[in-house]
């Protein structure tokens, strides 16, 4: 037992039985990071549930309609070879990916803390979902054959137009989704600053060079493509790889978790669009553990249908 003197002092007390620290009542706040959603450039292309395969294929075809040519006929009744017709395909593969949390219930009893509980990190998965998503769309842009720019240099407006070139001279190309690591994205606004055009309009200029909240530059330096920012783009060897696609280029496929009975469906959450259940499971040493699974897949389409650039720059520069 202590004595607290006269006047009782917010010192003394708190060493006796308070806390030396004060809570804000408001949830805990997020670090900065990379919220680039990619569902709006690419597109669920199919769902294997109940199909017994988890690989789901895509077909093409060419050589005909505007590709093919009809044969002038020697004479009126000349026999009419038959045309033969270029049938292709791509396929994306679904895989399994998995995440959990885990506390012992003497945190959750005594956490003051509500928004490091468990209760509300699940509300995050859905998040860590498209943040694999995200991962394996810029993954795909190092498979891509063709490339754009250099591995030892920054990346340059003269780059960047011969993107755009190569979309213009693909003729039935829609203007591309172009995703670059935000460092690109600066490098191509260091080469900007001495484009004769840009240096002619201040209004120009600041519209490029200014600082903007958002990860996606809506008609890029007024040439038509849309860019987004991400953390994810691959920088192996001190190399960026970022990509250029056109829209639909690049696909996911889910497993459909609507019909799965789990073991304890009561504390499950089933989220089918995304091929992804959450489990809620009691430990039997004092914790408690959430488990999500998610059964999807991401590839590139065909090089038939689709324009694919891999957009390559030093990340040292």
């Amino acid at each position: 037992m202590s004595v607290i003197a006269t006047p009782f002092t917010n010192t003394e007390i708190q060493t006796e039985v308070g806390f030396t620290h004060v809570f804000a009542q408001e949830q805990i706040r997020q670090r900065l990071s990379d919220s680039l959603s990619v569902l709006p450039i690419v597109q669920l292309v199919g769902d294997v549930a109940g199909s017994g395969s988890d690989v789901v294929r895509i077909s093409n075809i060419g050589g005909i309609g505007y590709n093919q040519a009809m044969a002038t006929l020697g004479s009126e009744n000349a026999t009419i070879t038959a045309s033969a017709m270029d049938l292709g395909y791509s396929e994306v593969t679904v895989a399994m990916y998995g995440l959990a949390y885990e506390e012992t219930y003497k945190a959750a009893i005594l956490a003051r803390e509500p928004s490091v509980l468990i209760d509300n990190l699940v509300n995050t998965i859905p998040d860590s979902w498209l943040r694999q998503l995200r991962d394996l769309v810029c993954t795909s842009f190092t498979s891509f054959a063709t490339t754009v720019g250099s591995s030892t240099l920054a990346l340059s407006m003269d780059d960047y137009l011969d993107l755009v070139a190569d979309y213009r001279e693909a003729l039935g190309s829609k203007s591309p989704a172009v995703v670059l690591a935000p460092k690109q994205y600066s490098q191509l606004l260091e080469s900007a600053r001495s484009e004769p055009a840009m240096n002619a309009s201040m209004g120009d200029f600041s519209n490029a060079q200014r600082f903007d909240e958002t990860q996606t530059i809506a008609n890029a330096f007024g040439l038509g493509a849309d860019i987004h920012l991400s953390d994810s783009v691959d920088d192996t060897l001190s190399v960026y790889s970022g990509g250029a696609f056109s829209p639909g280029g690049i696909g996911f496929a889910v497993g459909g978790t609507g019909g799965l009975v789990t073991a304890s469906p009561a504390t499950s959450i089933l989220i089918p669009e995304f091929g992804l259940v959450v489990e809620d499971i009691q430990g039997n040493t004092g914790t408690r553990r959430v488990e999500a699974r998610a059964f999807f897949g991401v590839n590139a389409g065909s090089t038939d249908v689709y324009t694919f650039r891999k957009i390559q720059s030093a990340s040292n520069t």
